[in-house]
């Protein structure tokens, strides 16, 4: 497969962003950590980097394939899937006017790989105090395969350790992010709001986090439009007055403070919203956002019992938890993959039929378990998720087999205590894909990659994920696919809850909403007009 560019959007390179527009103002609950594609790896994150930066590939609107856009075209160069060779357009500069390099491209992937052998070289460093160790969050996980990065002339090629046909999802990424070599710093990531990058947009202010102004990039070449308008986009947070971000969000839209209504309201807000106002109309798009519940698989772990897993997958009542807490904004889950994606099924639903206590209780005593088996349930942030953790901790204790303590913990401190310190013997955690493929279900979930730090480790999982990585027909690999979910639903490191439903509300005069969200996570915050 050959990736070639086209010739969009170039004949608008050189209009002028000062031409009196308004901003359209966007409101989201979804926060990034940081601006540094070499230092973030959260789904609220990699939406803002996409309008911000390049990558030699990005996703093509409505199909979520890779389609060149930096590169003037990428391709495999073996029948191994382990050659991947693109050419970088001549054309490119980053938002401070100096021109984008092969060296530039090489030195943001080998950038992520240094600062995670950074971070796993001072944990192992016993003279380094703990609260002075260097911890990456980054993307390196992504890029398991890539072996080395080489430049010929124009060309960039990556060498795989291993056949993998989902890479080029991974270069259209943000992981794939270009920054400039002579402004990023190789072992740290940049902290603040500022940005050098070549995507549609320019960073102008960041307002400390509270929100951030767009403007038009005039220079940017690639797959899509030069925006026609700037967009200022508002983050909601929790405030010190202990107001959620979802009351915040719906009292700013509700004050007519937004033109888009992008973030996560309350379910119960979100029910009673009125989807035939031909004033304010409601676009709900695919979302492969999913809500699961992990676990600590150790041995020493309440919960490192397959059995224990086993009976609490049979006991959550998922279509309890997506009518009564979430008001039907979201779907109840049976697979990790979720509906609208290659290798979805129901063993999660096939498998746990059984779900008569008594019969689940014996399994549990000749598994040599003491009834009720206790453990902790941590969750954070987000629209119901206090009442659901409520929720989940009746179902479970209902029949007494489990005794259950809830905990929240706020977002700064939960997501360390899940990947860090592995505190938690259970926890409820949204996951959404890195790219619009099944193996983000899979690899990152299931594989090496521990992407939920479970412990979970299986050779017959992995070498099902190796298959599936060298198919490059997606959808010939489905039957691996739903081998390993299979496997999954019996090791049960994961149970899957529910899958997220994506509502926008906006103005009339808005257009291009429709197209702003999509199962690759680019925020396509260039499509949005006003008329």
């Amino acid at each position: 497969m050959v990736l070639v560019a086209g010739a969009i959007g170039g004949w608008i390179l050189f209009r002028s962003n000062e031409d009196g527009k308004d901003p359209i103002v966007v409101g989201t609950t979804s926060t990034p950590t940081m601006v540094d594609p070499g230092g973030a790896y959260d789904a609220s994150a990699w939406a803002l980097m996409s309008n911000l930066y390049q990558s030699l590939l990005t996703f093509e609107q409505g199909r979520e394939q890779p389609v060149p856009d930096a590169a003037e075209s990428c391709a495999f160069t073996d029948n191994e899937l382990t050659v991947f060779r693109c050419t970088l357009r001549s054309d490119l500069q980053f938002s401070n006017g100096r021109s984008i390099t092969p060296e530039d491209v090489k030195y943001s992937y080998e950038r992520i790989l240094a600062m995670a052998a950074r971070a796993d070289e001072e944990a192992a460093d016993d003279s380094i105090p703990e609260d002075e160790k260097f911890s990456h969050a980054g993307p390196s996980a992504l890029l398991a395969t890539l072996e080395a990065v080489r430049i010929d002339g124009q060309e960039i090629i990556f060498e795989l350790n291993q056949p993998d046909a989902t890479f080029p999802f991974v270069v259209a990424g943000s992981a794939g992010a270009i920054v400039d070599m002579e402004k990023y710093e190789e072992l740290e990531p940049r902290t603040g709001w500022e940005v050098d990058g070549s995507g549609p947009f320019v960073l102008r202010d960041g307002n400390d986090g509270d929100s951030v102004e767009l403007v038009p990039n005039d220079s940017y070449r690639g797959a899509n439009e030069v925006p026609e308008f700037p967009v200022t986009v508002r983050y909601f947070y929790e405030n010190d007055e202990g107001a959620s971000a979802e009351e915040q969000l719906a009292e700013a839209w509700e004050n007519g403070e937004l033109d888009v209504n992008d973030g996560k309201m309350a379910p119960e807000v979100m029910a009673g919203t009125n989807f035939s106002d031909p004033d304010h109309p409601v676009t709900e798009t695919p979302a492969g956002s999913i809500r699961v519940m992990a676990f600590n698989t150790d041995d020493d772990m309440p919960l490192g019992s397959r059995v224990a897993r086993q009976t609490i997958a049979a006991l959550l009542d998922r279509d309890s938890i997506s009518s009564r807490v979430q008001f039907g904004t979201v779907e109840p889950l049976y697979s990790l993959i979720p509906v609208g994606f290659t290798g979805h099924g129901t063993p999660f639903y096939d498998q746990y039929r059984e779900r008569d206590p008594d019969v689940l209780r014996e399994r549990m005593l000749d598994a040599g378990l003491e009834l009720p088996l206790p453990f902790d349930l941590a969750y954070s942030r987000g629209a119901g998720n206090h009442a659901e953790a409520e929720m989940v901790e009746r179902q479970l204790e209902a029949d007494g087999l489990f005794e259950v303590e809830i905990t929240h913990y706020e977002w700064s401190e939960f997501i360390p205590g899940v990947y860090s310190a592995r505190d938690y013997d259970a926890y409820l955690i949204g996951w959404r894909p890195d790219f619009p493929d099944p193996a983000t279900f899979t690899d990152g979930i299931l594989g090496p990659g521990d992407g939920l730090a479970t412990g979970f480790a299986s050779d017959q999982v992995n070498r099902l994920i190796a298959d599936a990585q060298a198919e490059p027909d997606r959808g010939r690999a489905a039957e691996n696919f739903l081998a390993i979910h299979e496997l999954a639903a019996e090791e049960a490191p994961v149970i899957p809850i529910w899958q997220d439903k994506r509502f926008t509300i906006s103005e009339a005069n808005i257009t291009g909403v429709q197209l702003l969200n999509s199962g690759s996570g680019v925020w396509r915050l260039w499509e949005l007009r006003r008329i």
